[in-house]
């Protein structure tokens, strides 16, 4: 006896209209919760290097007299202090001048490259991971309105580009001993690296002062979730918002915009 054949039945396209419509409405809610997670595992990473330079840090000083390093190439040039050119690290370094400057005497501390030596590796220094590098800050790239040497000059090839940057407040021949709260003493920031970033509270001076080695309170980021990590000179560090650190000049009026709005727990001067 023939049995009838069963006809194998496809979908309909209002069927698959159905499905695609489903599988984009599951994708437009899970996105945002994808995104939102890697940006934390980006700050968490972030905050792992910040606490690496203070680890760093603890150990330079207890093998050089309790002094800290330098926050900057000691020049009369601006431009080597703010922006020094690659030729620059190389060349003061042969001269041994600098060698006690932050980014030359902190990494080899945790096992990573001294400045001096990335410099023969641009773009490795600007793209590969290490204590230098905030994966946030790779993540978002260069503003081509930062590429200009009036404007921030963000040229990786030619400059380091620096994610994180020592208080300018420490000077010269810091000592542990002048510090009158380590743990609220910044030791380092995470600097900013694109003049759009918001918020933005200090003047229209300081928002072209982008990666530079040293900083203050005015070059403070807010890339991970409108705010950065600071690592402080007791070596530990931690997440702070960006109006929590910088002051926005309304809330409190006798402390203009963009100023230190003098919080106990965060110190940029070590005897404030």
């Amino acid at each position: 006896m023939n049995l009838p054949e069963k006809k194998s039945r496809g979908f309909t396209l209002i069927e698959l209209l159905v499905v695609i419509a489903i599988i984009a409405i599951l994708a437009a809610m899970l996105l945002p919760a994808l995104a939102k997670a890697k940006a934390r595992a980006q700050q968490i990473s972030s905050l792992n290097n910040s606490r690496q330079w203070g680890l760093a840090n603890s150990m330079y000083v207890e093998d050089s007299n309790q002094i800290f390093p330098f926050p900057r190439y000691q020049v009369s040039s601006l431009q080597q202090q703010d922006n020094p050119l690659w030729g620059d690290v190389v060349t003061f370094y042969n001269l041994k001048i600098g060698n006690d400057v932050w980014f030359n005497v902190l990494p080899s501390y945790v096992s990573d490259k001294p400045l001096y030596v990335w410099a023969s590796d641009p773009n490795g220094f600007a793209s590969k991971k290490s204590i230098f590098t905030c994966p946030t800050a790779t993540s978002q790239g260069i503003s081509s309105e930062d590429l200009p040497f009036n404007h921030g000059y963000m040229q990786a090839a030619a400059r380091p580009l620096f994610n994180y940057s020592m208080n300018s407040q420490g000077g010269s021949k810091l000592k542990t001993s002048t510090i009158k709260n380590p743990s609220a003493f910044v030791f380092f920031t995470e600097v900013r690296n694109r003049s759009d970033e918001r918020p933005f509270y200090a003047s229209a001076a300081n928002l072209i002062d982008l990666a530079t080695p040293h900083s203050y309170v005015t070059r403070f980021s807010a890339r991970h979730s409108k705010g950065a990590n600071l690592t402080f000179s007791d070596s530990h560090a931690a997440w702070f918002k960006y109006d929590y650190v910088v002051s926005d000049g309304v809330q409190n009026p006798s402390i203009g915009a963009g100023k230190d709005p003098l919080r106990t727990d965060i110190n940029w001067t070590p005897a404030p």
